[in-house]
């Protein structure tokens, strides 16, 4: 018995607000690079749904660079670590692991030659540092600031020259090497975002919180003129640059809600492109990146934009999640659901590793629980909201009935149309086309809920240990039985297709398999797990059970071959926290708080 892993949907780079993301472009220009947790993640640029992990930083990682040979990138984390890994082949052996300043490395630059490498951040005796990549012994002194540094490019080609761009409104220039301070140009009145080196070695440019755009001599450092003067220029702060490959013009982001082209020859824009009729501050472009054909802008939402130069429209918009994932489900049709910390919701069909974000209202806090029956899914989240996701013009929409549970709702279960929440005012929500139909009030803390095939039986698992079995007859509950076997809070509650069986998870890692017709112990084999289960699914064939736990481990089980099981260890970085059979018992969906959804391939044998 094996899995393997089949597909990989990876997260959206995180962003903060008002901060810079800088993003990488691969040397070859197939690839680009980008941070989200302690992952750092490679797409492919014309075909972003392909997308594989780097997840070594035991740390968040801040930032990532491919040295400009190709053979190695550079990543850094909130501690001031940086690790140079090989990209040939599929290990990322590790080539250096150096600690550059005790603080958060905000960006990274390599020298032409991939032998040097300049780190700037939040260290707490310096915000700089310049080291060799192979060695990690210094080559020079990033000084010359008073406060956090944001950016750092260096020239290239020789003579070797670095800039540098601060939170005390200064850009720094420096000859090297030894990289040693020449300069300062204090012509910014705001934080400097972003400073960037043409290709050509010609000239850099630096972008600040002021709105302001200047060009210098990439040799000698002196300011050639202020881009930002021109007709059409920003009206808000500036977060990012990326420069063409000829040279001759400028890509960059900013906080009002737009991303420009420059002629940087005839100092003025050329283009603007904006990203919403009605922009919100999730629209304010937060990172860019021209690399070859394609122009990329990262929106503060964490959408990717491809901008189209020739039409001054949006190519494509790449969607999904840029927090961790909370909850999971999976349809009958093969579409995978996923919600996160942030109340965002994706729907992913196709396997083609794309999501669709629902349109309408949102949820505005992290997604407890997803439940899909006839047609529509059911979201339930902290913001003390039920909500329905249905099809308008066949995409995913949010529809107008918001239902309020006066508590945050725990957990969601839903059959036959009929959805059922848990919630921490220990009550039983029932609901129906997202109107309440009835509710229980309880004397005890439920945590987790399943409704049968039947639609008539009902289980909640309780923080006492022990299941409540209930019948649902017009919107009321009544009592049936109690089952009392689980030896920790039950966290997770699932009935086998075939109505036979009751899974029971729970907070002491074991798995209880219930049989239903005499409410007696069918299987307690399910105890691989060594940390919270955390989510729980049956096969269609109600022959095997996946389950995802805290431990970081995705466990298959087997009914007929109870001792036998497959697991997928270290599937996701913080526990995992949805699983699901796709179509049939051969392929399996994940989601963790490391914000991936991944598909398995699964041999029973």
């Amino acid at each position: 018995m094996s899995a393997t892993r089949k597909a990989t949907y990876a997260p959206q780079p995180s962003t903060e607000r008002g901060r810079p993301v800088h993003i990488s472009g691969d040397p070859k220009g197939v690839n680009f690079l980008y941070t989200n947790g302690r992952s750092v993640i490679i797409r492919n640029l014309v075909n972003p749904e392909i997308a594989k992990e780097y997840t070594q930083h035991t740390a968040q990682a801040t930032v990532a660079r491919y040295s400009p040979s190709g053979f190695y990138i550079a990543s850094a984390d909130v501690q001031g670590n940086i690790r140079i890994w090989d990209t040939v082949g599929g290990e990322n052996i590790i080539k250096t692991e150096t600690r550059v300043f005790a603080g958060k490395v905000n960006d990274l630059a390599w020298d032409f030659e991939s032998k040097r490498i300049i780190a700037v951040g939040e260290g707490k005796d310096r915000f700089g540092h310049a080291f060799l990549f192979d060695t990690a012994s210094s080559v020079g002194e990033i000084g010359g600031h008073s406060k956090v540094i944001n950016s750092v490019d260096i020239r290239p080609g020789r003579p070797l020259r670095a800039i540098t761009g601060s939170d005390d409104t200064s850009v720094n220039f420096y000859h090297g090497v030894p990289f040693k301070f020449n300069k300062s140009n204090n012509d910014h009145t705001r934080f400097v975002q972003c400073v960037r080196y043409s290709p050509n070695g010609e000239h850099y440019v630096s972008a600040g919180a002021d709105g302001k755009l200047f060009l210098y001599d990439g040799k000698e450092g002196n300011k050639i003129a202020e881009l930002s003067s021109a007709e059409g220029a920003h009206k808000g702060g500036i977060y990012s640059v990326s420069w063409s490959p000829d040279s001759k013009s400028l890509l960059s982001a900013s906080a009002d809600m737009t991303a420009k082209v420059w002629d940087v020859a005839a100092q003025k824009v050329v283009r603007t492109w904006e990203f919403s009729s009605s922009p919100s501050f999730d629209d304010q472009q937060v990172g860019s990146l021209w690399q070859g054909d394609n122009l990329i802008t990262l929106s503060l939402s964490g959408d990717i934009n491809y901008l189209n130069s020739s039409s001054g429209g949006l190519a494509r918009v790449v969607k999904g999640h840029s927090k961790g994932l909370t909850a999971l489900t999976v349809t009958p049709e093969k579409t995978i659901y996923s919600g996160s910390y942030d109340g965002r919701v994706c729907q992913w069909k196709d396997g083609s590793g794309l999501a669709d974000v629902p349109t309408g209202t949102a949820h505005s806090n992290q997604v407890t629980g997803l439940a899909f029956t006839d047609g529509i899914l059911y979201t339930a989240a902290m913001d003390d909201t039920l909500r329905v996701v249905g099809s308008e013009d066949g995409k995913p929409a949010f529809k107008s009935a918001i239902l309020a549970t006066g508590g945050i709702p725990k957990a969601i279960g839903a059959k036959n149309g009929v959805a059922i929440a848990v919630t921490v005012n220990n009550q039983i929500i029932i609901a129906k086309d997202g109107q309440q139909i009835g509710d229980k009030k309880l004397d005890w803390t439920p945590g987790s809920v399943a409704i049968a095939p039947n639609g008539v039986n009902v289980a909640v698992g309780g923080e006492d240990n022990k299941i409540r079995l209930y019948t649902l007859e017009n919107g009321s509950l009544k009592n049936q039985a109690t089952l009392e076997s689980n030896r920790g809070a039950v966290t997770v509650l699932a009935y086998s297709p075939d109505g036979k069986m009751l899974a029971a998870g729970d907070a002491q890692s074991k798995i209880v398999v219930y049989d239903t017709a005499t409410n007696e112990i069918k299987l307690h084999h399910w105890q691989f797990h060594s940390g919270r289960v955390n989510a729980l699914s049956w096969s269609p064939d109600s022959r095997y059970a996946v389950s995802g736990s805290l431990d970081t481990n995705v466990e298959i089980w087997s009914v007929e071959k109870p001792m036998k099981h497959i697991t997928i260890k270290n599937a996701h970085l913080e526990g995992v926290t949805g699983v699901g059979f796709i179509g049939d018992e051969k392929r399996v969906a994940s989601a963790g708080a490391d914000g991936f959804v991944k598909v398995w391939d699964i041999v029973h044998h």
